[in-house]
């Protein structure tokens, strides 16, 4: 699955919704749901930031972008997050 299929894309920059499902065996992507959202299984819990930094991690990987332009901008502490990615 490539991730750049499902990015909303800007001129400067992308946004990608996702949804999470922590304490996974690993990190990927399981499916799309009905309206474009990724559902993302995360090996990490929920705690102290650690799945934000993972799926950040993930992505930044997946795309081959540098983590330092990947940011959640939207529901940090939810399960649905909205992901500003900057090219």
């Amino acid at each position: 699955m490539n991730l750049f299929d499902y990015l909303d894309k800007k001129e400067t920059h992308s946004f990608l919704n996702i949804k999470v499902i922590p304490n996974s065996q690993k990190t990927e992507v399981v499916w799309v749901m009905d309206n474009w959202v990724l559902k993302i299984k995360s090996r990490w819990i929920p705690e102290n930031w650690k799945v934000n930094l993972e799926i950040i991690d993930f992505i930044s990987k997946e795309l081959k972008i540098n983590k330092k332009n990947i940011k959640i901008i939207s529901w940090e502490t939810s399960r649905n997050k909205l992901i500003k990615i900057d090219f």
